[in-house]
């Protein structure tokens, strides 16, 4: 069984909220919070959203609606070789720490599943470091309809 087969099977797999065709600094998401979201990038990467460019070859997939913001499954899949990617980090723009996550995949393939809590609705980074400095962008916005931050 491929891993797209056991995540639909364990019913981590939900369908993507897709944002195409607009570059992602275009696109008025649900949730935006820009302000909240460049203080984290800045602390996190030491870069801004300015400096983020967006990114075909990430794929994040985020539930459009989630009940409850306690529990809601995130997945990013990065379409580049593994020994370019320094690490992924996942940001929610309206977290009262939008930091979610980080991790490096090293030599595995660069794929990740989790399930993130989400303080209301919100946009949804997935932020993919190269070894090279740049910085990929893909964006998500889920409606949440009971908070999940507490």
């Amino acid at each position: 069984m491929n891993r797209r087969g056991f995540l639909k099977t364990t019913g981590l797999a939900l369908g993507a909220l897709a944002v195409a065709g607009l570059p992602a600094k275009a696109q008025a998401l649900e949730g935006e919070d820009l302000a909240n979201l460049e203080k984290a990038l800045q602390e996190a990467l030491g870069k801004g959203f300015k400096d983020l460019t967006p990114s075909s070859a990430i794929k994040l997939t985020m539930p459009a609606i989630a009940e409850s913001g306690a529990n809601v499954p995130a997945e990013v899949e990065v379409n580049l070789p593994s020994n370019q990617i320094k690490a992924v980090h996942l940001f929610a723009d309206k977290n009262p720490t939008p930091r979610l996550v980080t991790f490096m995949p090293m030599k595995a393939l660069p794929y990740y599943a989790t399930r993130v809590r989400l303080a209301e609705t919100t946009a949804v980074r997935a932020v993919v470091e190269t070894t090279d400095g740049k910085l990929l962008l893909a964006s998500a916005s889920t409606r949440v309809t009971v908070g999940g931050c507490g």
